[in-house]
């Protein structure tokens, strides 16, 4: 089974109706916490990593979620090692997917108590044994095994205040960079 580790990156979409505009006031929903909703945001990154190759896609949403799908479709018998993928980088997709009126091509597992027998594996989740300990960031997890990682490094919440000030590019290199320190953590582990 070949392995395809998975990251993307989100964008609050710009909220113009006032009635939603005052529920998210009322609910007191912040801009970075609409990061994690797909009803509020959208994909602008995807990244997808296997030995050969690094793919990072970006550009309008529903072309980049065409290619991701499209993508999936062609591979066989893959893996998908996300960080935190059980609770937001598949749902986020599959959302975002169908909002987009874009069909999923394969069926990601999200059931986290079929994790060691699916295509679909969570290293934030095996870390922290279903829930039961804390959901160490990626970069910490990273850190506390000994895995470099780069030193000037772009936050999430940083990723808003950046795309509208200088694009994407460093939106994909922080997205690049988190697939190398995932790969290197499945590798050290799980291999």
């Amino acid at each position: 089974m070949k392995n395809l580790f998975l990251d993307i990156e989100t964008l609050p979409l710009k909220i113009t109706h006032e009635d939603i505009k005052s529920y998210l006031m009322d609910k007191k929903i912040t801009k970075q916490a609409r990061s994690f909703d797909p009803n509020y945001s959208k994909i602008i990154v995807i990244g997808i990593k296997s030995k050969e190759e690094t793919k990072i896609l970006l550009g309008e949403e529903k072309i980049i979620l065409q290619e991701f799908w499209n993508y999936l479709k062609e591979q066989q018998y893959v893996k998908i090692i996300t960080h935190n993928g059980y609770k937001f980088d598949i749902p986020f997709l599959t959302v975002r997917s169908y909002i987009n009126h874009v069909k999923p091509s394969i069926s990601i597992n999200t059931n986290p108590w079929q994790m060691h027998n699916s295509n679909h594996f969570d290293v934030m989740l095996f870390f922290s044994h279903h829930e039961n300990f804390l959901n160490l960031n990626l970069e910490i997890l990273g850190k506390m095994h000994g895995i470099e990682v780069p030193g000037e490094r772009l936050e999430a919440s940083e990723i808003e205040k950046t795309y509208h000030k200088e694009g994407l590019e460093k939106i994909q290199e922080k997205c690049r960079q988190d697939l190398e320190i995932l790969e290197k953590i499945h590798e050290k582990f799980f291999l």
